[in-house]
């Protein structure tokens, strides 16, 4: 209804966009922050781990490596020959190697070196669940110290000149965490291995630790520390989200003041004269467009400053209100009141010609004559107004319009007021 001022439409307007926007650019910024936080710490947890693990599987090849070193220092060790004790047949073909012995006390027994004596220790720590490890190499004599695929990968990189190799793998339920270095050739290996001399690279000792619990608990870490993550953005985004919408509804609320205070008048609540021509340029603009007619009133209260200088300015502005309530009433919906200025008022009138907006001056005269305001000393005041109407001319603008309706008003008073006159 154009007689009653319009309400500010609900649709972002720039500075709630802004605020959008800025609250968006907000929680990113600190949804970076906190997943960066996260991961940092899920990569160090990490990290700590595999550190350990690797000092692990450094630590257990240190102490192989110096059992198979003391082993072949001593070109082997002596082992009572007694049941499930084998005897090694590769040392058999080794000529002059003193594979069995008898003891003084008449016992025979067995040399063992150092690859099966690293294999048997392996063999007792995997039965108790500790780890694994082995003697390998690219060229073993022994097909039982054949090298898995981790291991060659391992062998071929020490020939390229790397010092260690470790990783992380999974077999079914399983997970180990396999770690090789390299050793070189002593002396007394030679005699069991002619591909080589002493100081040159011949194989290593790969060491696999149970890291099951480990990784697990590592993935149960991730999976808690993603769901702290999510659960502490998904907190941040709705205080976001809260505050947000209270920022936005302040706005808001702070645009329709300055919007009312833009294009209505605050005594009477009709739209002012600014808002006024505003308005007639659109209807004028789209009677332009569909070839309708547009049609204004003009109107005046009739002695108005009498009531003011009678009945004080407070009843005067009692009696603009009063008249403002009942104009909206008296005109069509789709008419627009303004207050044009003091005690004038403007009806514009679209798709009317003169004599509809004479009928429409004329129902508002008569209402204004049904008025009565009290005055503060409880005196009822009444009073009557003018009106001018006037009809656009084709290409008439604004200013003329509204000056032809005004020169019909004046014309009105002139006449005797409390009339309508229309202009020529």
């Amino acid at each position: 209804m154009n007689s009653t001022p319009e309400p500010v439409a609900t649709t972002w307007s720039a500075g709630a966009r802004f605020v959008r926007k800025y609250m968006i650019g907000i929680f990113l910024v600190i949804g970076l922050i906190i997943l960066s936080v996260f991961l940092g710490f899920s990569y160090k947890a990490t990290s700590l781990i595999e550190s350990q693990l690797l000092q692990e599987g450094r630590a257990f090849f240190r102490q192989i490596d110096l059992t198979r070193g003391w082993v072949d220092h001593h070109d082997g060790v002596y082992v009572k020959l007694a049941p499930g004790v084998e005897v090694n047949p590769w040392l058999m073909q080794v000529p002059g190697s003193k594979v069995i012995v008898t003891g003084m006390d008449g016992e025979k027994y067995t040399l063992k070196h150092s690859p099966i004596v690293i294999r048997e220790i392996s063999r007792m720590a995997a039965e108790k669940g500790l780890f694994k490890f082995k003697i390998t190499s690219l060229d073993p004599i022994n097909s039982d110290n054949e090298p898995d695929p981790f291991e060659r990968a391992s062998l071929e990189k020490f020939v390229g000149g790397s010092r260690e190799h470790f990783s992380l793998e999974e077999s079914g339920q399983e997970i180990l965490f396999r770690y090789m270095a390299p050793f070189v050739v002593e002396e007394s290996c030679l005699e069991c291995h002619s591909s080589g001399k002493g100081g040159k690279t011949l194989g290593g000792v790969s060491v696999s630790i149970p890291a099951t619990s480990v990784v697990r608990e590592i993935r149960r870490n991730r999976i808690y520390l993603a769901a702290a993550a999510i659960g502490i953005l998904l907190l941040f985004l709705l205080i976001i989200s809260f505050i947000s919408k209270s920022f936005v509804k302040d706005l808001k609320e702070a645009e329709r003041k300055l919007v009312e205070m833009a294009t209505l008048d605050p005594l009477t609540g009709l739209f002012n004269r600014r808002e006024a021509l505003r308005r007639i340029g659109e209807e004028l603009s789209r009677a332009d467009r569909i070839s309708k007619p547009t049609s204004v009133v003009m109107i005046d209260i009739d002695f108005f400053k009498k009531i003011n200088d009678t009945y004080g300015h407070a009843a005067g502005d009692d009696v603009l209100k009063e008249l403002s309530r009942r104009m909206r009433k008296a005109v069509r919906e789709y008419d627009i009141v303004c207050r044009f200025g003091g005690e004038e008022f403007l009806v514009v009138t679209p798709e009317a010609e003169v004599e509809t907006a004479r009928s429409v001056a004329e129902r508002l005269r008569i209402a204004a004559e049904g008025i009565s305001v009290t005055s503060a000393d409880g005196s009822a005041i009444r009073f009557t107004i003018s009106a001018g109407v006037a009809q656009r001319k084709a290409d008439e603008d604004i200013d003329r319009l509204i000056g032809r309706a005004d020169a019909a008003l004046y014309d009105a008073k002139a006449a005797g007021r409390n009339r309508v006159n229309v202009a020529g």
